[in-house]
């Protein structure tokens, strides 16, 4: 399967219990993470995680999986449809 990129949106409602096995998962898949920006909000007792990744959509499937198998985190992938441009294209 060719590989794909995907937007990953990660909302921690619970962080005491979902940092760590988040953090684990994330550093996991790290190789296939293109960008990564923390959002802490902490005035509501939660923290948006934005990741662009490249993967194929079943290891997609896969990770988001099971960060959503954790109490207290949703996830919400996007793929999107763009074809990779020529790398000698100015």
């Amino acid at each position: 399967m060719t590989p794909r990129r995907h937007v990953v949106t990660i909302v921690v409602d619970d962080i005491e219990k979902a940092f760590q096995p988040v953090s684990e998962i994330l550093h996991a898949h790290a190789s296939f993470i293109h960008l990564r920006v923390g959002y802490p909000m902490r005035e509501w007792g939660a923290s948006v995680i934005f990741l662009v990744m490249e993967m194929t959509t079943s290891q997609m499937g896969a990770f988001s999986g099971k960060l959503g198998m954790i109490s207290g985190v949703k996830v919400k992938s996007l793929t999107l449809k763009i074809d990779q441009g020529d790398p000698n294209e100015d």
